[in-house]
């Protein structure tokens, strides 16, 4: 951009055509906003504003639109594929969607009314309508010549083979089909009975088909078994790219919508709730503090040390949260293998409690040739990690049993546990050890 504040624009636009839309979307940050309705007009000339919306994260496409007229933004649109115009108009303010869909034309328009039929994160609201499915009475031969012949896909993976009903029976890759015999049939070549999902199938479950199977495209079919489209590989990774950057969000009690380019009110709003929840556990956290003042008056270090044994439940909760977030998102776990997921967080507790206690023994008791304080550091850190490793595995396990998703929260509820209980267990030992602690 620092050709066009040199009035350079000339080569500025020519700079344009040569970069690739994903290269040209990192730019948008660093634009003012003077300068953005000049990008976007020249993004049109070049042929690129279609690929640049087809990449733009969701959440700056509302911003973006208002550079650009809705006429201009349609025309873009034809461009691209329909899979894209579908996730695009769905993220567009509600008052403007039906003004853009009426502005498509032709095929574009029946390719994205279907698509916007089905729900955004599910496998029809995925998938593209672009694919190759030929009968399977042609012979190798013939499908080759069918295909040089027809319009078909920018990206051919896999060629779907049908029977005289229309009904999805296999699957070809392209490779093979091209190495195959010319004289044999589609149905002596083809995968029989390939793995397919259904159109209302969720987005997640489609994405794991794809990685657990190593498929470069899934079809998807409808309830008479009729292929009517395909999710393909980069769909599934932008799947998974959106699924974890939302656990990442939740785990940090934000919602996926906060940006960095969010308005600074918009942002306020989205995080202070949690914050408001955040402060009420701190305050629950105090007010257990406040009920061992008095053991805490007789030994002040007692202060000192309170936030080493919260500090290290809560890093052991997070990390329990973490891998059970995680293989709930990849399926690998669910409530029926809860107590063996929560026996394993409590055998690591357990085993880290022994590890981590012994060393704040020692440290504690070199530093302060105190016995009874080490080894109330000792029993309260144990018990601390052992509390962290159970909240860490239930509280996302209940979360989901509760059909909430169990990254949402789950951090706060953690550190809520193991700061009470923490404290809890540190000052509840320190008051029934305070004689030896103080050498009474």
């Amino acid at each position: 951009m620092r050709l066009v504040r040199n009035q350079a624009t000339s080569s500025a636009a020519h700079a344009i055509k040569q970069m690739h839309p994903a290269d040209l979307v990192q730019l948008l940050p660093y634009l003012q906003a003077s300068e953005q309705t000049w990008f976007a007009e020249n993004l049109l000339r070049a042929g690129k504003l279609g690929g640049v919306v087809s990449e733009l994260d969701e959440n700056l496409v509302p911003h973006f639109l208002s550079n650009i007229t809705l006429e201009k933004f349609a025309e873009a649109l034809e461009e691209i594929d329909p899979a894209d115009v579908a996730d695009l108009i769905n993220v567009v303010p509600e008052d403007r969607r039906q003004a853009i869909f009426e502005r498509l034309t032709g095929n574009q328009k029946l390719a994205v009314g279907k698509l916007l039929s089905y729900a955004p994160d599910t496998a029809g609201g995925i998938m593209t309508t672009e694919f190759l499915a030929l009968p399977e009475t042609l012979s190798v031969a013939e499908a080759i010549d069918f295909i040089r012949d027809q319009e078909r896909p920018e990206e051919i993976h896999n060629v779907y083979i049908v029977d005289a009903n229309d009904q999805l029976v296999g699957v070809v890759s392209f490779r093979d089909l091209v190495l195959s015999v010319p004289k044999k049939k589609l149905s002596e070549i083809m995968t029989k009975d390939p793995v397919a999902v259904r159109p209302h199938a969720n987005q997640e479950l489609v994405a794991d088909i794809i990685a657990r199977y190593n498929l470069l495209s899934v079809p998807v079919i409808d309830e008479n078994h009729r292929l009517i489209g395909r999710v393909t590989v980069d769909d599934a990774i932008d799947v998974l790219r959106e699924e974890a950057t939302e656990d990442i969000y939740h785990l940090a009690s934000l919602g996926k919508e906060d940006h960095i380019s969010s308005p600074v009110l918009i942002s306020s709003k989205r995080r202070v709730p949690w914050l408001l929840i955040n402060l009420g556990t701190a305050i629950l956290a105090a007010l257990t503090v406040s009920l061992f003042s008095d053991t805490i008056s007789r030994f002040v270090i007692l202060a000192a040390m309170m936030p080493i044994i919260s500090g290290m439940g809560g890093n052991a909760g997070t990390q329990s949260l973490t891998v059970v977030v995680r293989g709930l998102a990849l399926g690998e776990v669910d409530w029926s293998l809860g107590l063996k997921v929560i026996g394993k967080e409590l055998g690591i507790g357990i085993l880290n409690g022994l590890i981590i206690g012994v060393v704040i023994f020692v440290l504690t008791y070199a530093w302060y040739h105190n016995f009874g304080l080490a080894l109330v550091m000792f029993l309260a850190m144990m018990g601390n990690l052992i509390i962290a490793g159970l909240v860490g595995a239930f509280i996302p396990l209940a979360l989901r049993k509760l059909k909430q998703d169990p990254a949402l929260g789950s951090s706060i509820f953690v550190t809520t546990a193991t700061d009470v209980g923490g404290f809890m267990l540190f000052l509840g030992l320190a008051t029934m050890f305070i004689k030896i602690i103080v050498g009474e």
